[in-house]
């Protein structure tokens, strides 16, 4: 009797386990509904100082996300130290700070939580901040923002790359998709007045 009662408890285990295994089967096989990442081109931005655009290209991170979520967004942004103009927002965006120790001309950074810097100076820096993105071509952009406070412009851009433009008559330059200038000559895909254009 002892022995019919062990053996049926041992069955009823195994029994149990199998269930169990069976729902975590299901489980798993539940459709889970995930965020796709922006595409590369998505995350291109222009960056509009007076009459003067840099594009620049925002990380595809949670903080670079909640950044773009913003746009279009217009900053005074104060001068600081001869190398940065920052603003601060009126809201917080998700940070990962770190030191990058050196600064770049064209850096886009958050300090804290809520202030933004535009870097217009490379240097070294002891300070951390969580990265937003960066200009593709900071060239003119010291000449651009001035000694003092600057209104600064952010857009989102899906035109894929460009490069500074100033607001003139001037004929336009057309650029490879590695943001090089490209010669008029040049086969394939060009950027020009930021179009993706074709050449025979």
């Amino acid at each position: 009797m002892k022995r019919f009662t062990l053996t049926w408890a041992v069955l009823l285990l195994v029994a149990q386990l199998f269930a169990a295994c069976r729902g975590d089967e299901n489980e798993s096989e539940t459709p889970r509904t995930e965020q796709h990442p922006q595409s590369a081109e998505s995350m291109n931005i222009n960056i509009i100082i007076g009459s003067t655009t840099f594009p620049a290209t925002i990380d595809d991170t949670e903080t670079g996300r909640a950044f773009l979520n913003l746009l279009p967004l217009t900053l005074t942004m104060s001068e600081l130290n001869g190398n940065e103009k920052y603003e601060y927002l009126s809201t917080s965006l998700p940070t990962d700070s770190y030191r990058p120790g050196t600064i770049e001309a064209g850096d886009l950074m958050l300090y804290g939580s809520s202030c933004v810097v535009l870097f217009y100076e490379t240097f070294r820096s002891s300070y951390s901040y969580t990265r937003i993105g960066k200009l593709t071509n900071p060239d003119g952009l010291r000449q651009a923002v001035g000694s003092g406070s600057v209104s600064v412009r952010f857009e989102a851009s899906y035109a894929g790359v460009e490069s500074p433009r100033q607001s003139s008559s001037a004929p336009t330059e057309a650029y490879d998709l590695s943001g090089k200038r490209a010669e008029p000559s040049q086969k394939g895909i060009v950027i020009k007045d930021g179009k993706k254009i074709l050449n025979p």
